[in-house]
Formats: C-alpha cells, sequence, structure tokens
C-alpha cells in the first residue's frame, strides 16, 4: 500500500531535516501511545499502541534511518509486529527550500501482515492514511511552534 503526502513550514530546511533525524522527537508527533528511544545514530526502538478497525493492541517497532542526503533526504524503514501481525514499511522524506519556509513529501509503502492485513484494504488504507497524516501535521506544529 502507497502512502503519500507533503506540507510547508515556516522553518529552515536544516531545523526540519535534523527534527526528522531524531527518533524521540519524531515519534512524539504519534498521536498514539506510544515510548521510544533511540539504539544509536542509525536505529531506534519501542512500543507503539494502535489499531485498525476492532484489532487494538501494542506493537513493537524498530526503526533504521536506511538512507540520508543532508537537508534533502531521509530514508526510513520501519518494522512492527504484535497481536500477531506485522508491518514492514519504507519512508522516503524529501526536503526543500521555498520562499523561507520548507517543503517536506512523504511516501511510503506499507505491507502488512497477519490478521490486520485481512480487515480489508480499504478500510486499511485509510487508517494508515489518517495516522500518517496526524503524525505529520503534528509534526508541522511543532516545527512551527519551537
Amino acid at each position: 500500500m502507497e502512502i503519500a503526502g507533503d506540507f510547508r513550514v515556516a522553518s529552515p530546511v536544516g531545523r526540519v531535516y535534523a527534527f526528522f533525524l531524531d527518533p524521540v522527537a519524531f515519534t512524539d508527533c504519534l498521536s498514539d501511545p506510544h515510548q521510544v528511544r533511540a539504539v544509536d545514530a542509525d536505529r531506534f526502538e519501542g512500543t507503539v499502541t494502535t489499531g485498525v478497525a476492532f484489532i487494538r493492541g501494542t506493537f513493537r517497532i524498530r526503526g533504521s534511518y536506511t538512507g540520508r542526503t543532508p537537508d534533502r533526504q531521509i530514508r526510513i524503514h520501519l518494522h512492527g509486529e504484535g497481536l500477531g501481525s506485522g508491518v514492514d514499511a519504507d519512508l522516503v522524506l524529501a526536503f526543500s527550500e521555498s520562499a523561507g519556509s520548507t517543503v517536506l513529501r512523504w511516501t511510503g509503502d506499507v505491507h502488512l501482515s497477519g490478521p490486520i492485513a485481512t480487515i480489508g484494504e480499504r478500510m486499511v488504507k485509510g487508517t494508515v492514511d489518517q495516522k500518517a497524516a496526524g503524525l505529520f501535521e503534528n509534526a508541522r506544529k511543532k516545527l512551527e511552534v519551537g
């Protein structure tokens, strides 16, 4: 399943880029209960309690920064497991400057397995899109305030 979106924030590109390289700051934008810690400069791990439709629970997550081009692009791989289900996502965050602000475009390829994958792609896609949009909107708000 593909996800994508973008936003403009009144903040320098270097600051926005650095924000998304801090897994604790970035994941604090999740609306679901979570705990995340950096393992090292390239990896992070934790838990997130979330759900789709009637399937709800805590997922163990591991993430890694798989590519970086300073102030231009970040690639992230996420893996989560819980309730007999799994999720793998490859995300690309692309940054550009425009009229004194930063434009962030994100794309993602998300693969689900287990019971969560059997719910139906339309229902799952809607939830995934909503959660991704919420995460990036919360990030935009944090970046504009601070």
